[in-house]
């Protein structure tokens, strides 16, 4: 591959682990000022602090740049007493799945996740590990098959067995889209039919006691009020479905697909990381707008859908220094979805072929090069994985635009040597054979 030529020795993996004393001494690649200039332009102080004249900022070189960028990084990060707060109105772990230990009742099959599930006996049910009590809270639910299952939530105290389940107690409410029905004990017509791909929203407020579903970010209205509550009583999100009725479920550990504003999900998003990730982008999109005239001794805008990793050291350099923080937070799915997804998606966004647009080819040339293998490995499969999800979860209107959108990112990412024998050795390919597909 190309970006295997000269510049792999100023890659991430060799330089960011050299003490600065050991790391290249590339100052001297263009004039001191204009490098200087380059970095701060590439660098630019938050916001919250106006920008220094250039007559008076401090001069900056790749020597102080590591310190420079973690000062950046750091800017409007919460405490460490903010970070360990709990979230008031919820009890359980950080992370949601379901309870696959004790929470269930009949055979299913959970995945290795902890968020798909199938059903395996005449009428199964499973709740998840966080229960909540006060406030607002959202989880969505993927619906693979279009069969008899019944959504919502339950308390502790509610038993299920083979012939009830979720909706059948006093103490739970739940939203059946087969039979296009509510339930708590008794049951009347609610809502509308579902389908395998949409997606079904559950809210409760435990503020006004009320229960509503959403059908593909549209309200079906509110199915339940005076909802119990009190001392004592917190609401797990729960399921029963029927045999080989499958679905997934979202509690935030990825974005949400249709997030409503007074709701929380039950799992919190990675504010920190989010912002963080969001950060080092805009220096990435700084890198691929921006190059030096050595020549005129002059920074030049450009349009960054040319940029091509040539290999200078300079440009290297200091995308190495943004991929050494860049890198671990694209393993993550939540930040893989809501940064590097959509910001590969709007390269596309202006219409023509795949072809007509190679920046793609060069980013994934430039994670290659500046990744360590295992993060570029998970980075690949989460963003894989991401679109094949949002492909078979899109409302399907009459011109496809959502799948084809889709598609379009999943062909450029395939036009990629390397990144397309990697994911069809050890993502596509298996991924075709397993029936649960989330």
């Amino acid at each position: 591959m190309s970006s295997k030529g000269g510049g792999t020795a100023l890659s991430r993996r060799n330089y960011r682990l050299a003490p600065d004393t050991d790391k290249p001494k590339v100052a001297g690649i263009v004039h001191e000022k204009l490098l200087s200039d380059y970095l701060h332009h590439v660098f630019p102080p938050s916001n919250k602090h106006s920008a220094p004249s250039a007559a008076f900022r401090k001069n900056l070189t790749f020597q102080d740049l590591g310190a420079h960028l973690e000062r950046l990084l750091c800017e409007g990060e919460p405490g460490e007493d903010t970070r360990d707060q709990t979230v008031e109105g919820r009890l359980g772990p950080p992370t949601v799945v379901l309870d696959h230990t004790s929470g269930f009742e009949g055979l299913l099959f959970v995945d290795d996740d902890l968020l798909g599930v199938i059903g395996h006996s005449n009428f199964s049910s499973i709740r998840a590990t966080t229960c909540v009590f006060k406030g607002k809270w959202v989880y969505e639910v993927l619906i693979s098959s279009q069969g008899l299952m019944q959504i919502g939530w339950c308390t502790l105290n509610c038993r299920f067995n083979q012939e009830e389940g979720v909706g059948d107690t006093p103490d739970s409410y739940a939203y059946d889209g087969n039979r296009v029905r509510k339930w708590n004990v008794t049951t009347t017509n609610y809502g509308k039919s579902w389908a395998a791909g949409d997606i079904v929203s559950c809210l409760i407020d435990l503020d006004e006691g009320t229960i509503t579903f959403c059908l593909n970010g549209q309200s079906l209205g509110t199915a339940f009020s005076n909802i119990k509550m009190g001392p004592g009583i917190a609401y797990f999100p729960a399921i029963s479905l029927s045999f080989k009725e499958s679905v997934a479920f979202n509690f935030g550990s990825r974005p949400l697909r249709y997030p409503l504003q007074a709701y929380m999900p039950l799992q919190s998003p990675p504010t920190a990381d989010l912002a963080k990730a969001h950060r080092l982008l805009g220096y990435i999109k700084n890198v691929l707008s921006t190059s030096i005239d050595t020549q005129e001794g002059k920074l030049v805008q450009k349009d960054s859908s040319s940029w091509q990793l040539h290999g200078e050291p300079t440009v290297l350099v200091t995308l190495a220094h943004i991929f050494n923080y860049f890198a671990p937070l694209m393993c993550k799915v939540y930040l893989v979805e809501d940064v590097l997804m959509n910001f590969l998606l709007g390269i596309l966004e202006g219409g023509g072929s795949v072809d007509e647009h190679p920046l793609i080819q060069q980013l994934l040339d430039l994670f290659w090069l500046l990744m360590e293998d295992y993060e570029v490995n998970e980075c690949l499969k989460q963003l894989m994985m991401s679109l094949l999800r949002a492909y078979r979860f899109s409302p399907i209107i009459p011109d496809l635009g959502f799948q084809i959108h889709y598609l379009r990112l999943t062909t450029a990412i395939l036009r990629h040597e390397k990144s397309r024998k990697y994911l069809l050795s050890n993502v596509l390919y298996p991924f075709c054979h397993t029936e649960h597909y989330i």
